[in-house]
């Protein structure tokens, strides 16, 4: 069975968390970083199983400050986004301080309030907290039955994304547990929104069919949360700044930057 709306994954996690190399090891490649932030990039991943087979858009945000990004993600305009969210993977580098361990937990009970505030308490996203490697060392030694349980505090499943074979209950670890438990998912979505309008035109000629999905998919992120205004500048410089980052990506007009904006949430006047 095929797919044809799947929900999405979102990877976040700090700066230098490891993101991409994390979805690179469960993919097999990953969106160019070509500014200073993984904030906005976008990635799909081809799922094949015996039950069915799905292109699940990943969608990449970063957070730099935990309580900035949970009030973004906690007001109403979010709420749409939130809910076409199949999976959370949570990327950190294994802590090498107290105070990082703590930034850990505030950071998953904030993506736990954030899915609450959304969905209530029966929501079924898979959420994963995946611990990346670290170049400091000595970093703290925690064990992973420690890790457990503070995961599962928050609705998490630890996963050492450097751990190798299978543990006691015969499950894989590390990369291949990230991606039996995302197999494992229920990832038919719902059907697109009537009232999202978008015109492939808008964004030229000489884009591809594969571009051109991808501005669907930005621009329809963008028009759920933002309610563009075609009419204000700053809405259209939004757009345009999307349409910089397909072209940059694809090369298409030899041009490799553009300003990568983070999921910010702000209703228009």
């Amino acid at each position: 069975m095929e797919i044809i709306n799947p929900r999405r994954i979102l990877a976040v996690g700090a700066p230098d968390s490891g993101v991409l190399s994390l979805i690179k090891d469960l993919t097999g490649s990953a969106p160019e970083l070509i500014t200073d932030t993984t904030a906005g990039l976008s990635h799909e991943w081809n799922i094949e199983t015996k039950y069915y087979t799905a292109k699940v858009p990943i969608w990449i945000d970063e957070i730099p400050k935990v309580s900035e990004w949970r009030t973004e993600f906690t007001k109403p305009e979010a709420k749409e986004v939130v809910t076409a969210i199949g999976a959370w993977i949570y990327c950190f580098k294994k802590p090498v301080t107290i105070k990082d361990v703590d930034t850990i937990k505030d950071t998953m009970q904030t993506i736990a309030k954030v899915i609450e505030t959304a969905c209530g308490y029966s929501d079924d996203h898979v959420r994963l907290a995946v611990a990346m490697p670290q170049s400091i060392t000595p970093y703290l030694d925690k064990s992973a039955e420690d890790w457990d349980d503070l995961c599962m505090e928050h609705g998490f499943e630890f996963v050492d994304s450097e751990a190798k074979g299978k543990n006691q209950f015969g499950e894989e670890k590390g990369i291949k547990r990230v991606e039996d438990a995302l197999k494992a998912q229920e990832w038919e979505g719902i059907e697109a929104d009537d009232d999202f309008d978008f015109d492939e035109d808008a964004f030229g000629e000489g884009l591809d069919a594969e571009e051109r999905e991808m501005g669907m998919e930005l621009f329809g992120l963008k028009n759920a949360v933002h309610g563009i205004d075609e009419n204000e500048e700053a809405q259209v410089e939004e757009l345009e700044g999307l349409m910089r980052k397909m072209v940059a990506i694809k090369g298409t007009n030899g041009q490799n930057s553009y300003t990568c904006r983070p999921l910010i949430f702000s209703r228009s006047k």
